[in-house]
């Protein structure tokens, strides 16, 4: 089994320090991750308003950590895993105490090393809670600080946090075309879920005629 350094030089050679210059996909790829801890937090029975909770309590991002605990007993804590070798060049932050990205990249680490597991069998119809969270860091994103109601995606603007959002497609060509036709700077902005659904209408008719 990996440990979590070793997870995590593996992470920053994919990286490579790079750093996206339009945030549209991380927006709507963070939005999309919101939605699906919802639908597993409803599976689970977890009721406490943990989309307010997680600006100040980053285990909550952690699925295995909800479901079962004991599995974290023999893997680095979150806690710890803030402390690992900074890297200057580093795309997200592992030392902001008010950034998400210790507690999501733990939670993804967490994820690979025990979604195997028997005690996740009963869940398997639900969507992988943190695909959009790879490829959010994949592309150059970071997340940055959160309140109650808004996340800051690669250290710009606040967007409000919502889990009634969910991306038609992962396809890495798709969030291309996200970043290129809506620039948050744009006249058109970050699409809401009809506008994405339309784009992703056009794209696949797009691609259907190449």
């Amino acid at each position: 089994m990996k440990d979590f350094q070793e997870e995590l030089n593996e992470l920053r050679k994919i990286i490579g320090g790079k750093r996206a210059t339009i945030d549209t996909s991380g927006v709507l790829l963070f939005k999309d991750f919101l939605s699906r801890m919802e639908e597993w937090n409803k599976a689970i029975g977890f009721n406490e308003n943990w989309i307010n909770l997680i600006c100040y309590k980053h285990d909550l991002l952690n699925i295995v950590g909800i479901i079962e605990p004991d599995l974290l007993k023999n893997v680095i804590s979150l806690n710890d895993f803030r402390t690992i070798d900074f890297q200057k060049d580093d795309t997200f932050n592992l030392y902001g105490a008010r950034s998400l990205d210790p507690g999501l990249i733990h939670a993804v680490f967490c994820w690979d090393l025990f979604k195997d597991n028997s005690v996740f069998d009963e869940f398997r119809k639900l969507p992988n809670p943190y695909d959009p969270i790879k490829l959010l860091y994949f592309r150059g994103h970071c997340v940055g600080k959160s309140d109650v109601r808004t996340i800051t995606i690669d250290s710009i603007l606040s967007v409000k946090k919502q889990t009634d959002f969910r991306l038609p497609s992962l396809d890495p060509k798709f969030l291309n075309y996200l970043d290129k036709n809506c620039k948050r700077s744009g006249s058109d902005g970050i699409p809401n879920q009809e506008k994405t659904n339309e784009l992703w209408e056009i794209f696949k008719s797009n691609n259907s005629m190449v």
